[in-house]
């Protein structure tokens, strides 16, 4: 069995769990680093529990607290190639795996998916163990062939809804961060989701987590009731067919 935990997801830090009975796996280390310990310890773990730490790209909410964890623990760094030196240089560890295609952590094998995001790389991953697979795919701009192939064989998906477009363009937000936020390079709206999961086999997906949402841009009830609106129109129904959770900024301590 595999799960996956969103620890923290949004803007202000990203940090996910993912789990067999033998492995622990962080992917992204995007909060603080006492707070990341203290929700691990809510699953019964320690820092010295977790076998690696895996990074989707480079910007500070998903590695800001990678130079405290790598100064005190050894854990196993990997990151996508063309950012290996880069995390080497903010961090204290002189050896980043470089991820190139698919890699395997102890019994847990990880396929990668390229995101079209403003970053020098960024991944999204597909983890396996024993035929069941689970995916975390954030901060990418597009919705494609190649992301649905992707997600359909995972049981469980972690997938970005970052904003409401409304929201977003009726805000606060400078003209120019707009326009980053809406572009092919940017983040996946609530909308953009929906399209996902309308193209979806829910005989296989049973578990739907909306990750990464917007606390300016975005809420959980919004980006829920969109996701089931498109699932509904679908015949896919939530509760039934598959279950939907929002994850939360700051509070998550539900495991899939």
């Amino acid at each position: 069995m595999i799960k996956i935990t969103p620890l923290f997801s949004g803007s202000k830090g990203n940090c996910t769990l993912v789990q067999t009975q033998k492995t622990n796996i962080l992917l992204d280390l995007g909060y603080g680093y006492k707070q990341t310990v203290a929700a691990l310890s809510k699953f019964g773990l320690a820092p010295n529990d977790i076998r690696a730490v895996v990074i989707s790209h480079e910007h500070g909410d998903h590695i800001a607290a990678l130079p405290h964890w790598t100064r005190n623990l050894p854990a196993k760094i990997y990151a996508p190639s063309k950012i290996a030196d880069l995390i080497c240089q903010r961090s204290y560890c002189s050896d980043v795996e470089e991820i190139t295609g698919r890699f395997e952590i102890d019994e847990i094998t990880a396929d990668i998916y390229e995101c079209s995001h403003d970053a020098q790389a960024c991944l999204g991953y597909r983890f396996t163990s024993n035929g069941v697979s689970v995916a975390s795919v954030t901060d990418t701009g597009c919705v494609n062939d190649a992301l649905l192939d992707f997600l359909r064989p995972c049981q469980t998906i972690q997938l970005e809804s970052n904003h409401d477009v409304d929201m977003l363009t009726k805000g606060a937000y400078s003209y120019p961060l707009k326009r980053r936020i809406l572009s092919d390079y940017g983040h996946l709206s609530n909308a953009q989701t929906a399209e996902v999961l309308q193209k979806l086999d829910f005989s296989n997906t049973k578990r739907i987590v909306l990750a990464h949402l917007s606390l300016e841009n975005n809420t959980k009830e919004i980006a829920f009731d969109t996701a089931v609106k498109a699932l509904k129109n679908c015949g896919v129904t939530e509760g039934k067919d598959v279950s939907v959770y929002v994850a939360d900024q700051f509070n998550n301590e539900v495991c899939f």
